[in-house]
């Protein structure tokens, strides 16, 4: 309980920014939770964060309040600007769906989601992942150098994504533009020019994919989008355009984002400590619990965004209803009473996977096992086929994205001999 009212803290100041994770442990220090004036109470003790994914019905995840669905207009608290509603014109309508649903409308969803992504599909796609990174090992491996978000840490994920769904290759940057734009506006606050980019790119996305959806219900296919298009319950309706839409979104989103930027973090982590990669080459069971590790202690998402329905308190910090909620995912990982020494990168924690890198609770990231099998399959890759990993210090941009809700780094280049292998295992 906090004897003193809650620490005010700023998460787009720029010191945050580039290491948040300073903050999380003065956060721990008084009480678990902060208040960042601009937005809203940050929640970052373990069991707040515990509490607060339970109670849907007090901390509901469909933020927006204009009733128009996830438009990805940033988290601030400034109305729509009128030339950006003129863009949203050309939009197809959405309804919240998922990750900005509350149950039931959520749970509906998930069920039909759990189908295309059971633990078995995702199983199944490993020897397609591991095609598709030898693919791309193949492409840098004899050059001694790799750049490596253009080259590998992007094209993976995303290539990966849109076999699934049943999309082009040759859009594949087109997918990471949209879902860099729209990810923004999932997590920070937007200026206006950010705004008009984002609702012209949300655009686009419906122009893609509605077509997309209808030649999928005229006739079905076998890839993840037709699966979803064409998903059925028991008395439960198929999904709506309206609803498909979001979360066709969401499945893009999570299909490269994170696992783009858990690659770049664990890279870092590994380049810091030469001897916890030399282990990894020696012992490749040792990559699994790796990116358990790196997920707790550098994960891609630091927080999402829940609004108040009613009265409540977290970690004694009063919250009014309407109020913005930040769980801060990230600092679970920083919470000593859970994690002891949580500044200490160590792989062989015995609660390694105990981390909120994913969310808790009803909200658990979906494609989660996706995001662990893509990062294993990465790493595996990585050091079968570089020996001699270095970073090149004059090409990398080592400072952090400009957000304080999606951790990575800007460039990161690598130099290396090749190894003996043409992709991993």
């Amino acid at each position: 309980m906090h004897k003193n009212p809650p620490p005010k803290i700023d998460l787009s100041d720029e010191a945050v920014v580039q290491c948040p994770y300073a903050t999380y442990q003065i956060l721990h220090r008084q009480g678990g939770t902060g208040v960042d004036p601009a937005i809203g109470t940050a929640v970052g003790g373990y069991q707040d964060l515990m509490a607060l994914a339970r109670d849907t019905a007090t901390f509901s995840s469909s933020i927006t309040q204009d009733g128009q669905g996830p438009r990805h207009m940033g988290v601030g608290s400034e109305p729509v600007q009128p030339d950006v509603e003129a863009i949203f014109e050309n939009a197809h309508p959405m309804v919240n769906a998922l990750f900005t649903a509350d149950p039931p409308v959520h749970t509906r969803h998930r069920k039909l989601l759990s189908k295309a992504l059971s633990p078995g599909r995702v199983r199944a796609l490993e020897p397609h992942i591991r095609t598709v990174a030898r693919e791309l090992a193949e492409g840098f491996r004899a050059q001694g150098r790799l750049d490596l978000f253009r080259d590998f840490a992007v094209p993976l994920p995303v290539t990966v994504i849109a076999d699934v769904l049943g999309v082009d290759r040759a859009d594949l940057w087109t997918f990471k533009e949209w879902g860099d734009l729209m990810i923004s506006g999932n997590i920070d606050v937007l200026d206006h020019a950010q705004r008009r980019r984002v609702a012209e790119a949300v655009v686009a996305f419906h122009r893609y994919f509605i077509p997309r959806i209808e030649a999928r219900r005229a006739r079905p296919t076998d890839d993840l989008l037709s699966e979803m298009v064409n998903a059925r319950e028991a008395d439960e309706p198929p999904l709506s355009t309206e609803e498909l839409l979001p979360i066709i979104d969401q499945v893009l989103l999570a299909g490269h984002e994170t696992t783009t930027n858990l690659i770049g973090n664990g890279v870092l982590v590994l380049l810091e400590r030469p001897e916890l990669l030399a282990r990894l080459r020696e012992n490749a069971d040792l990559i699994e619990p790796f990116v358990e590790e790196v997920l707790r202690w550098d994960p891609p998402i630091q927080c999402t965004y829940r609004r108040a329905t009613r009265e409540a308190e977290l970690g004694g910090a009063p919250i009014t209803p309407g109020a913005m909620v930040v769980p801060l995912w990230a600092a679970a990982g920083y919470d000593p009473s859970v994690f002891p020494e949580p500044e200490r990168f160590d792989p062989e924690r015995p609660n390694v996977r105990k981390h909120m890198g994913f969310g808790y609770g009803p909200h658990f990231c979906a494609g989660a096992e996706l995001a662990r099998l893509e990062a294993r399959i990465a790493f595996d890759t990585l050091l079968a086929n570089c020996d001699v990993l270095a970073l090149d210090e004059a090409e990398s941009d080592l400072r952090r994205l400009p957000s304080f809700a999606s951790q990575g780094y800007r460039r990161i280049v690598l130099r290396f001999s090749a190894g003996g292998a043409t992709g991993g295992g």
